[in-house]
This record gives C-alpha cells, structure tokens and sequence, in this order.
C-alpha cells in the first residue's frame, strides 16, 4: 500500500467524514512533499500534512504552515508517536522558512496536548444568530447564487474575496487555489456561494451550508451594515424558516477556542517587531525544549533584534513559547505580563476556511 492510501485509511479509522469528502481532500490538498508519516515495520501509524498558508501580521506577510488530520492508528495510540512526528515537523518547518506553525485540535482535551509542545490558543470567533425582522430591507442588489459549483462565477468572486480579507489584521489568508477548493467543498455538502451586487460591484459574500434546524454561514464579508443585512436576508430567501448562525472573528466578551498557533522561528518574528518599533530597546530571554535554536537571549534595539550571549546579560523579560506565541500575535495583551504585553498591539488573530 502507497504512503497516500495508508495516510487514508489513517483518517478514515480517526474522522467520520464522508469518503466523497475525503477523496476530494485528499485529491486538492495531498501531495508526498507535505505528508508526514512515522512507520513501524513499513506501516504508517501516525501521518498528518503540512499545508502552507500565508498570514497577514504587523504590516506584512509570514509563511506559516497548517497541521491537517494529526491522527494515529487506533493500537498504536499513547505510545508517542504523534509526539515524536510532530517534533520532527518542527524542524522539517523551520527548514522551509515557516515561521509560525498553526492546528485546529479536533477535540478539547487537545488543547492542553499541544499545549505541552509550545503551541496556544490564539484563534478564536464568535457567533450571531439573525432572524428576519419586520423591517424592510434594501432590496436594489442583484443576488447572484449558483445552485451547483460554478467555476467562471467563483473565480469572479476572488477578488473581493480576497482584499476583505486582506483588510483583516492578523488572519490566515487564501490563495486562488485554495479558494476553489474552498467553495467547491462546500457545494459537496449542499451549500451556497452568494453574492450580492450593485452596478455589477460584488458588496456583500456569503458561503451557507444549510443544516438540520439551521443555516450555518462559514464565512460572510459586506461592505456596510445594510449589505449584511441585505446578503442574510438573501441566504434566508433561499433556506426559509430556519434561524441563520454566522461565523464571525471574535468580538466581544464572548468568543469560542478554535485554533493554536506556535512560533517556530522566533528570531525572526521578533526582528519584524522590532523593526516596526525602532524606538523599542528590550531584552528577552526564550525557552524552547522542542527547538533548542530558539532557546536563548534576544535583543531588540534600534529597529534590529540580536541573539546575544547569556554571560552577564540583564533581561527585561523571560518567556516560554506559548507564551510569545500569544504577545507577538497581540492576543489578549491584558492578561500578559510586562513588558511581553506591549510587543504587538492588541489583535484578534483569526482563522478560518480550513476545510476542518
């Protein structure tokens, strides 16, 4: 059995998904170059893939890369495999110019597993329920929403797509590619891509995966509020009588975990602060047990970011991984202590489209 088929039977023993959702995965996303597998005796194990995705930070763009389907085989299971592969992706990234490394952990009890390997809760969203009022909405749009996938007319929609997008701080972006696959999946399990236009301007994007009693919109992009509402009232033209559920970044007191993220090259991620910041002068001490290159003393000053020689030095700052994790993504500076808290201004890191 070829490596691609053992990594498909690993998932399938792990994830309920659907095999017509698993062959479309594994034909859009798969390639030998970002399978990781650990054998024993020829046969696969543990597997996961390594997908590359840009993210916009700090007035830039950084190469991060996204752990797809981490499973093992059942017998083989808290023997640590999954442990030992993943700390072998953590070179295998730094090789490639990945900075940051980015997962979605599939259940809760996760989340203090990858904890332990560096990785934090960084992305989170929230959700808003709508309900169709009494008050008259703008109905001037011209609605356009395929009922089966349609290439021509999602290649049309990219680009608003991607500069709304783009216009998000801290947020994993899409490529063209990835965008496909993004709308096609979602026309496999019965949903919509939307649009709403005036003049022939896209204004409102909306992708609804009708459920048992509601409709569930993964994402939704609008221009202003009466777009929005314009685009929602669209979707329920479309699935009536059923309440719509929308994804949105988080905001608010109240958000849900979704997503960790872990620096895999920290000198790096902070050479950026510092050069956003030249008037920042501070010293950094960094632990990192799975990268050793990334344990020690780091100076930011006049714009540059130096690792430095621990003997005499003074610290302003010691921190592990998880930690500067969060600082330099600017997550919830509040509850981080001085002076890591004011590294990066206060963001909402954000995530989304996976094909999770």
């Amino acid at each position: 059995m070829g490596k691609k088929q053992q990594i498909m039977e690993l998932w399938k023993q792990n994830f309920q998904d659907p095999e017509d959702f698993i062959q479309f995965y594994f034909k859009k996303k798969y390639s030998n170059e970002n399978a990781l597998v650990y054998e024993e005796n020829h046969k696969a194990v543990s597997s996961f893939l390594l997908l590359p995705y840009p993210m916009s930070w700090l007035k830039t763009v950084i190469l991060t890369s996204y752990i797809s389907g981490a499973c093992t085989r059942q017998e083989a299971r808290n023997q640590g495999y999954m442990t030992l592969l993943l700390k072998e992706a953590l070179t295998k990234m730094n090789k490639a110019g990945v900075v940051l490394s980015t997962l979605i952990p599939a259940e809760d009890w996760l989340f203090k597993y990858y904890n332990k390997l560096g990785y934090a809760s960084v992305f989170d969203y929230s959700t808003e329920i709508y309900v169709p009022d009494s008050i008259p909405h703008d109905f001037s749009f011209q609605v356009t929403s395929p009922t089966t996938f349609h290439p021509e007319f999602t290649t049309a929609t990219y680009r608003f797509f991607s500069q709304a997008m783009e216009h998000r701080i801290c947020c994993i972006q899409h490529s063209y590619e990835d965008y496909m696959a993004i709308i096609e999946e979602a026309y496999l399990c019965g949903g919509r891509l939307l649009t709403i236009s005036r003049n022939q301007e896209i204004k409102g994007w909306g992708l609804a995966i009708p459920q048992a009693n509601h409709t569930f919109i993964k994402e939704i992009l609008w221009e202003n509020e009466p777009c929005k509402k314009a685009l929602l009232q669209q979707v329920f033209n479309i699935w009536p009588n059923k309440p719509i559920i929308c994804k949105l970044p988080p905001y608010g007191p109240h958000y849900h975990s979704y997503g960790m993220a872990r620096i895999i090259n920290a000198q790096q991620m902070l050479k950026q602060v510092s050069k956003q910041n030249p008037g920042l002068t501070l010293t950094i001490k960094i632990d990192d047990p799975q990268l050793s290159f990334n344990t020690g003393i780091y100076k930011l000053s006049q714009g540059e970011c130096q690792k430095i020689k621990p003997t005499g030095t003074t610290t302003d700052a010691e921190t592990d991984i998880p930690t500067l994790t969060q600082a330099l993504l600017g997550y919830h500076p509040e509850q981080l202590p001085f002076p890591l808290n004011h590294l990066a201004p206060a963001q909402q890191p954000y995530m989304n489209l996976m094909l999770d």
